[in-house]
């Protein structure tokens, strides 16, 4: 997968996320928040999982599913590919 183009994205502390080559917003919940600002960071998808499962009491299967739900999200909007 490539987050390159996820770089470029403008993301607020609030989940508010701006693409300026569209001029296009979104509105991010806490997790998909947290999850977006680990991708900025070149984190992979197994890092991530697995900083989220330390910090949270959360199974690792619902995070999959969540991580799973929001980059289709991310890729239907053409923020990642």
């Amino acid at each position: 997968m490539t987050i390159n183009y996820l770089k470029n994205i403008a993301v607020s502390d609030t989940g508010f996320m701006f693409d300026p080559a569209t001029g296009n917003t979104f509105t991010l919940n806490e997790t998909a928040l947290y999850i977006v600002n680990l991708l900025k960071e070149d984190k992979t998808k197994e890092q991530i999982i697995s900083q989220i499962a330390e910090e949270y009491e959360v199974s690792v299967e619902q995070i999959e599913r969540d991580m799973s739900d929001l980059l289709i999200q991310l890729k239907e909007l053409g923020l990642v590919k």
